[in-house]
């Protein structure tokens, strides 16, 4: 399993490409980012844009988005290895989790700084992969939640062996700290981005963590 996930937000098809291109041959895995602007206030490019990109990567797609399951459809069509929704967008997350059974991609969900572990318990049967989130989801650039450290050390208890992992907020300060308190892997998005070299960025962060 890949420790560090390069994190691609942006509502610009090129600077999509642009960023894939410059992960080409470093990274296996990528994540995309998916906003309607209504779950969170933002909106991104299309699941379509991804075009081929499955054939380079394996793609983790983070659905920020009301109403997932219209997605689910064309996650499966650009090649998803593992899909994200967020408890707090379905009403029905038991009846979300059924319909992507029959996908072959890993189901996950993903939830908010504000949601306890507990809230997922009851379909924790049927999770394959837990995203964390570290800051209010959105936006990149955010500060990263201290207390999102306990959170994790929670549900490593109480999923001992489900994929975890925590997304938003990740730097060289604190990646250490995340993976002592037990999560799999490390979304990154701005503490790659926002570099002058975000492939030496990316690769020093793998480097603390191996």
């Amino acid at each position: 399993m890949q420790k560090i996930i390069p994190a691609i937000l942006t509502l610009d098809s090129s600077a999509l490409q642009k960023r894939l291109a410059v992960l080409r041959g470093k990274s296996k895995w990528v994540q995309i980012d998916i906003m309607d602007g209504t779950f969170v206030p933002n909106t991104s490019v299309g699941i379509s844009e991804l075009g081929e990109a499955f054939e380079e990567f394996n793609l983790e797609i983070h659905l920020m988005v009301l109403h997932p399951e219209r997605y689910l459809e064309d996650c499966f069509s650009i090649g998803a290895k593992r899909v994200y929704v967020h408890a707090e967008s379905a009403k029905e997350l038991a009846e979300i989790l059924l319909l992507m059974k029959k996908y072959p991609f890993d189901r996950g969900v993903a939830i908010n700084p504000e949601t306890p572990i507990s809230g997922i318990l009851k379909v924790a049967n049927d999770v394959d992969a837990l995203l964390v989130l570290g800051v209010v989801p959105g936006a990149q650039g955010h500060a990263f939640i201290p207390s999102t450290i306990q959170k994790i050390r929670e549900a490593r208890n109480a999923f001992p062996d489900m994929t975890i992992g925590v997304d938003g907020g990740v730097s060289e300060a604190n990646v250490r700290d995340v993976f002592g308190a037990g999560v799999d892997y490390a979304v990154v998005g701005s503490g790659i981005w926002e570099n002058e070299d975000p492939i030496a960025a990316f690769k020093k962060l793998e480097e603390m963590v191996k």
